[in-house]
């Protein structure tokens, strides 16, 4: 990694998806509302919506929380106010899309404008909308940045939105310290299981999508951008880096999220049941680093698995490398 810990994501004005992912995963607003913003901001880019005002924006904002309501009910570090009251009163029949609306405006965005483009403590180097007038009289413009992505762009980060949203509201219901929950995936469905011991288990969706927004859309193994043609050999597939064939021989969980990544399904399949390249565990180690600074619950779920440290967590992660090459000396390049 370089000397600054989120400098890949930061550091060029032109990668439009790398910045937008740097807010999703690493920015100030950590609630369910940065999710509910950007979920409405590429609904409304991908329709061409150059600029709307505070109400037109309210209706596809809190329907994303009257959703995510409906799922888990806690929404957020404060669990109830205003706002969330209304969601709910919305969800109940008990007021009309007016009055939701009317409380969205008022209460729905406070500090949610002013943080979305905090990523460690500064503004990203490009804006994703401006901000005109005040109270009712708001207009949100967007950037051209925003409404030019690839119509494929879209679908794939408001994916990669649902996908950290369903992370982090299901590290609030569950109830428990995140320290004492775990995350893998279930090698059926291919989704994340969030999970503390055996008695509780929570699923976050396809795993894909958890995952891509850690590797910016690409292929762990070759840098290919994943899923942006109907190119079969660039379709996104989860494949455990050390193979899953070892897992009876190890005493590591190779389910776990530290050994999961993205990979296109030209490298998933040459690579098959092989060990990858010898430089992977450095690359792998860097990408779980992302995983801790973005929190909920991946952090606590590398933590338990590979150390409290970074020294820690490299040592494990090289050994674990090691003991598997051991059993498995072949090893496999990206061609």
């Amino acid at each position: 990694m370089s000397d600054h810990p989120l400098s890949y994501w930061l550091s060029d004005s032109d990668a439009t998806g790398r910045l937008w992912r740097s807010i999703l995963l690493f920015g100030s607003n950590t609630t369910a509302y940065k999710f509910a913003l950007g979920g409405a901001l590429l609904e409304l880019a991908s329709a061409g919506k150059e600029s709307v005002n505070v109400q037109d924006l309210s209706i596809p904002f809190a329907k994303r929380i009257c959703d995510h309501l409906k799922v888990e009910d806690r929404q957020g570090t404060n669990p109830s106010n205003s706002f969330l009251n209304a969601c709910r009163q919305f969800n109940a029949d008990e007021i009309e899309i007016g009055q939701l609306v009317g409380t969205t405006v008022s209460h729905g965005y406070r500090y949610v404008f002013d943080k979305f483009h905090i990523v460690g403590r500064e503004d990203v180097p490009m804006k994703f909308f401006t901000i005109e007038g005040s109270s009712r009289n708001t207009s949100i413009n967007l950037s051209e940045s925003l409404l030019t992505l690839d119509k494929s762009n879209y679908s794939a980060l408001e994916s990669e939105v649902e996908s950290r949203w369903r992370i982090v509201e299901t590290s609030w219901a569950t109830g428990v310290p995140s320290r004492l929950l775990d995350v893998e995936i279930d090698g059926a469905s291919e989704k994340l299981i969030v999970k503390r011991g055996s008695s509780t288990r929570k699923s976050v969706g396809q795993a894909k999508w958890a995952l891509n927004t850690y590797q910016d859309g690409k292929c762990f193994y070759c840098n290919t951008q994943l899923d942006t043609t109907y190119v079969v050999e660039t379709k996104t597939q989860v494949d455990h880096v050390i193979p899953l064939r070892l897992q009876d021989r190890m005493m590591e969980n190779l389910h776990h999220v530290w050994n999961l990544v993205n990979a296109c399904a030209d490298c998933n399949l040459s690579k098959s049941d092989r060990m990858p390249p010898s430089d992977t565990p450095r690359r792998l180690q860097a990408r779980n680093e992302y995983y801790i600074r973005s929190n909920h619950p991946f952090k606590s779920a590398i933590e338990n698995a590979t150390g409290r440290t970074l020294g820690a967590r490299q040592e494990t992660i090289k050994q674990a490398f090691a003991n598997a090459a051991n059993l498995m000396p072949t090893r496999w390049s990206p061609s």
